[in-house]
């Protein structure tokens, strides 16, 4: 059997699927089936601690490329627009930091420079912090904690590429009773986390953190496709045994 081929019969099939998913598609609901209660707690957290006036921080990764995670650094900023919207900036209270300033550029770029939903940047200048706490891991962590110790932070959520220093981080908000949510993609941080975070997502959750938010036809004809593909890949696997015990394989 010709594997090189198989793959790109997947890649194939992969691609018309979402053509005709994206084509199906025609309200805003027509596949809703991913719930992330991660996602909830967040958003949730977030207005709790604009009502309260207490400051919000998204830690948007110390990394904006590696070698072990390639992507997972630049894709965390598909999710700031989600949270550095209109209501969440206003206030001033809301402050995102990264250890790369190519990064942290990028994150500002995207909060500075939009017309979404019939608003106007060019009507109320957002008042976003741009951190850079350090431009190296062990400076951007040890500059983080000093950050999180001057004032009480409401909440913390955490994106794109870093270590196991992130419990560090949720620690200090969480001590002073605030809320912490990490979007963990490399195994490092998901161990450090796992059991200190009650929001804590994983795997291609991360991935999917942009639509979790806030959804649209484009994540719902992608998740719809994906779902496709899971499911022939189980009656494939379960026939492939089947025939392999049958003698046919």
């Amino acid at each position: 059997m010709n594997w090189s081929i198989v793959g790109w019969v997947v890649i194939a099939l992969s691609a018309l699927l979402l053509v005709i998913c994206s084509l199906l598609g025609k309200k805003l609901d027509f596949y809703s089936l991913r719930r992330s209660s991660s996602a909830a707690g967040l958003m949730k957290a977030q207005i709790t601690a604009i009502e309260r006036g207490q400051p919000r921080l998204v830690a948007i990764g110390d990394q904006f490329w590696s070698r072990a995670y390639p992507g997972l650094g630049l894709h965390t900023l598909t999710s700031l627009p989600m949270l550095a919207d209109s209501e969440n900036v206003m206030d001033g209270g809301l402050s995102v930091a990264g250890g790369d300033g190519s990064l942290l550029v990028l994150a500002h770029q995207i909060v500075q420079n939009g017309y979404v939903n019939g608003f106007s940047m060019e009507l109320s200048k957002p008042r976003m912090s741009a951190i850079l706490p350090g431009p190296t891991q062990l400076s951007f962590s040890v500059g983080l904690l000093s950050e999180l110790g001057l004032q009480k932070y409401g909440s913390i959520a955490l994106f794109g590429n870093y270590g196991p220093a992130a419990i560090l981080w949720t620690e200090a908000v969480q001590s002073k009773g605030g809320y912490a949510f990490a979007a963990a993609g490399s195994l490092p941080s998901q161990a450090a986390l796992l059991f200190s975070v009650r929001d804590l997502m994983i795997g291609e959750s991360v991935f999917s953190m942009s639509g979790l938010l806030s959804s649209n036809l484009a994540d719902q004809a992608r998740w719809l496709t994906e779902d496709i593909l899971r499911v022939l890949l189980i009656f494939s696997l379960v026939a492939g045994v089947i025939m392999k015990l049958t003698g046919v394989l």
